[in-house]
């Protein structure tokens, strides 16, 4: 049974309801309602486990120091939106006419920078704004072989040590390249002047794709999944493969991302690959990896099972201090489930399976925050609903975040 209760914000008037279940995860899990102020972009078709699927509207989630978060996110007409979400209400939200938002990451300073698509020619930017919304810099992601298209994969956008890295899926438009899927990675700058390293081509197909930061390696690392090359499986930097899954080279694999967590000293990635002929798996995966090719990857399988039924697996971290401990679930029909797991990927807790929450389709989701906190966003497709998740492990509401 679930149970609302309002709790009084101290810095505001906003009242939040909050829905819990029996399990000590669920209880302490609080949901917020908000409305955007115009409708969310409509659900697309891609590609998921096993072959096409429906993917929600992709929600960016980036917590700011202070407790608040931006959200970056498109609406239904192809504006990119970011948003202040904070004590429990939508305090501003600047907008990009004609731009789709499809990556963010926010900064010290209160300010953020933002991937931005163009539609009406494919192109991509990186776009660094101050907290009033004015640009610092905007930079062109140029490529020879591709356009930002995006008919497979999604786009990431990560920073760490003064710089940036663009991940997104790319198609085809020249030579070799022409009518294919592929991806593209750019590093910048802080102050926006492109990097060498990365590539214009890297998986063919990438059917999704995950970047990030990782302060104690001191390194970046993309992972796609590709159902072709150069492998079929979790590819690390695009040409490493850290698990082989079963895939057709048509945009059919039997596996799904995931999320990518940074450990002490290791990446996890928690992803889901179903059992085929030749391609031994059990479900949803925990895969603890480094940036070092003479270090095998460790898999701890969260479930034991086919993997015909789990999808949308999520993975974060909860606080930065030792013992390590994330935050890891998956959906199972409409059932989302959530539990807690240490390094190796054993559970600390039970798995609950908690009602009135959920996260979005294939997205890279739960997002850590200040203390020990991680927060989510659901949104429903083509409509200006929008439900803010958070999850803590103190036991006072206040101000729109746990304290």
């Amino acid at each position: 049974m679930i149970r609302s209760t309002l709790f009084a914000c101290a810095a505001a008037t906003a009242a939040f309801a909050t829905t819990a279940a029996a399990g000590p995860i669920a209880e302490r899990i609080a949901t917020t309602t908000l409305t955007l102020p115009s409708n969310l972009a409509a659900a697309s078709a891609s590609f998921c486990l096993g072959g096409n699927c429906s993917i929600s509207p992709r929600l960016y989630l980036a917590p700011r120091s202070d407790g608040s978060y931006w959200l970056g996110w498109t609406g239904n007409d192809g504006a990119g939106h970011v948003s202040l979400l904070a004590s429990g209400n939508i305090l501003s939200t600047y907008s990009y006419a004609g731009e789709e938002v499809r990556g963010l990451v926010a900064h010290d300073d209160g300010g953020f920078a933002l991937l931005l698509r163009r539609g009406s020619d494919n192109s991509m930017r990186l776009n660094r704004r101050g907290a009033d919304d004015t640009s610092v810099f905007t930079t062109a992601l140029a490529n020879t072989v591709a356009i930002a298209q995006m008919n497979t994969g999604d786009a990431r956008l990560a920073y760490g040590n003064s710089r940036y890295a663009a991940y997104f899926a790319v198609h085809g438009v020249s030579g070799n390249f022409n009518g294919h899927e592929g991806d593209q990675l750019t590093y910048l700058s802080s102050t926006g002047a492109v990097l060498s390293g990365g590539w214009n081509w890297g998986c063919s197909h990438q059917l999704a794709g995950l970047v990030g930061y990782h302060p104690g390696l001191n390194t970046f690392g993309a992972i796609c999944l590709s159902d072709c090359y150069a492998s079929k499986g979790v590819l690390y930097n695009n040409s490493r493969n850290l698990f082989a899954i079963d895939a057709a080279c048509n945009g059919t694999t039997y596996g799904q991302f995931g999320q990518l967590a940074n450990g002490d000293s290791a990446w996890k990635l928690a992803f889901v690959a179903q059992d085929r002929p030749g391609y031994a798996a059990r479900g949803v995966g925990f895969l603890s990896f480094t940036n070092s090719t003479s270090t095998a990857p460790v898999l701890t399988w969260l479930t034991n099972t086919s993997g015909a039924t789990e999808r949308d697996p999520v993975l974060a971290r909860i606080g930065t201090a030792a013992p390590e401990r994330f935050l890891a679930g998956w959906r199972e029909g409409a059932v989302f489930r959530l539990g807690i797991v240490d390094g190796s990927g054993t559970f600390l807790t039970p798995v609950e399976s908690i009602s009135g929450i959920s996260w979005g389709d294939r997205d890279d989701s739960l997002r850590s925050a200040p203390g020990q906190t991680v927060a989510w966003v659901a949104g429903t497709p083509g409509t200006r609903s929008l439900r803010l998740h958070v999850y803590t492990e103190s036991d006072r509401i206040f101000s729109g975040r746990f304290e």
